[in-house]
C-alpha cells in the first residue's frame, strides 16, 4: 500500500515519526506502534519530497510531500512474547552458582527496564526470582540482548564477580555464539567468512539503525559460518569478536544476509514472527575461579518452527 500526505502548517517542526504515526493510525483505523514507524523509516520505506527520509527524528516543514510504502499487517500491533505471561522459574535457569546466574531469555522481553514502569523486563524477573528463592535481589548486568533476540543472558549476583565479568566482556575473553536465519543472497557466500567493517552508533534523528563507517565509527569484526543453505534462506552461526551495538544484525545485513524478521536492517518480509536471532552459547572464564565456563541455550520453539518451514521448501 502506497500512501502520501502533505504536511500541514500545524505540523511544521514536528518529528517525521510523529506525523507518520498520526497519519498511519488514521489510515489503518487504529494506533501504530512507534517502533514500527521508526523501522519503516530506517528500512527506506518513507520519502520526503521524493528523497528517502534521513531519519525518523527529522523535522517536517509545511507543504512537504511525504510518501510511505507500507504493508498494513506489519504495522498493526501484534502479540509478542512480552504480551504473554512469563514467570522466571528454574526451568529457564541455564547456570547458577553463588556468583553468577545465566537465564534463557525469551524473545519479546527487554533485558533492562524501560521508561514504561508497567512493562516487564528480564532484570525485573531475575530480581523477583532471587527474592522468592531467599537469595537477595542483587543483580548486575554486563551483557544485554535486544528485545526480540532470545538466548543466554548472564548476570552477576555477587558484587565480587563484577570486576572479572567487566574485564571479560570489555576484552575478548568472552566468546559469544549466535544462530540466525537470514535472507539468501543471489550468490551464496562461502562457508566461512569474516566481516570487518566499522560501526557507528546512530546519531540524533538517526533512528535505531547503526551506521557502517562514517564519523565516530569503531572497529567491528564478526566471524560467520554458513551452517545450512535453504531454498530461500540461510542458517548461519555468528561470532562477534567485538561488542558493538547491533553488531551481528548490521554485519549480516552488510554482507547481503539480513536476518529474517529484522525490519531495521532490511528484512521485514513477513517470513518470520520476530527477529530470528538466538544467543546460543556463551563461553568465558569464571570471574572468581578462572575456570572455563560454557553456557548453552537450545533453539526456542518459534525459531525451530520457522526453520522447519523453510526446510520443507527444500535445500540447495
Amino acid at each position: 500500500m502506497r500512501s502520501h500526505w502533505r504536511v500541514a502548517p500545524a505540523q511544521a517542526g514536528l518529528r517525521l515519526a510523529d506525523v507518520l504515526a498520526s497519519w498511519l493510525g488514521q489510515a489503518l483505523g487504529g494506533p501504530v506502534p512507534m517502533a514500527r514507524v521508526r523501522a519503516l523509516v530506517a528500512a527506506g520505506g518513507v520519502r520526503v519530497n521524493g528523497e528517502v527520509a534521513r531519519g525518523a527524528g527529522q523535522p517536517v516543514r509545511t507543504g512537504q510531500r511525504v510518501e510511505a510504502l507500507v504493508r498494513p499487517e506489519l504495522l498493526r500491533p501484534r502479540a509478542t512474547a512480552s504480551d504473554r505471561p512469563f514467570h522466571l522459574t528454574s526451568r529457564a535457569v541455564l547456570f547458577r552458582d553463588g556468583a553468577l546466574l545465566a537465564v534463557d531469555k525469551p524473545p519479546g522481553l527487554p533485558t533492562h527496564a524501560t521508561a514504561d514502569p508497567s512493562r516487564p523486563s528480564l532484570v525485573g524477573h531475575v530480581e523477583r526470582f532471587l527474592r522468592e528463592a531467599g537469595a537477595g535481589s542483587y543483580v548486575a548486568v554486563h551483557q544485554r540482548l535486544d528485545r526480540d533476540t532470545s538466548g543466554v543472558v548472564l548476570f552477576a549476583i555477587d558484587p565480587r564477580a563484577n570486576e572479572g565479568l567487566a574485564h571479560a566482556f570489555s576484552g575478548r575473553a568472552v566468546e559469544k555464539t549466535y544462530v540466525a536465519l537470514t535472507a539468501r543472497p543471489a550468490t551464496v557466500p562461502r562457508r566461512d567468512l569474516r566481516v570487518s567493517v566499522p560501526l557507528a552508533a546512530p546519531g540524533p534523528g538517526g533512528g535505531r539503525r547503526v551506521a557502517v563507517g562514517g564519523e565516530g565509527a569503531l572497529p567491528a569484526e564478526s566471524e560467520i559460518v554458513v551452517l545450512e543453505v535453504l531454498a530461500d534462506a540461510l542458517l548461519v552461526e555468528a561470532r562477534p569478536l567485538t561488542g558493538r551495538k547491533h553488531q551481528v544484525r548490521a554485519h549480516l545485513a552488510h554482507a547481503g544476509m539480513p536476518i529474517l524478521g529484522d525490519a531495521v536492517y532490511g528484512d521485514a518480509g513477513g517470513r518470520a514472527p520476530r527477529l530470528m536471532l538466538h544467543a546460543r552459547r556463551l563461553a568465558l572464564p569464571h570471574p572468581l575461579t578462572g575456570r572455563p565456563l560454557t553456557i548453552e541455550s537450545p533453539l526456542p520453539t518459534d525459531f525451530e518452527t520457522v526453520l522447519a518451514r523453510l526446510r520443507s521448501t527444500g535445500r540447495s
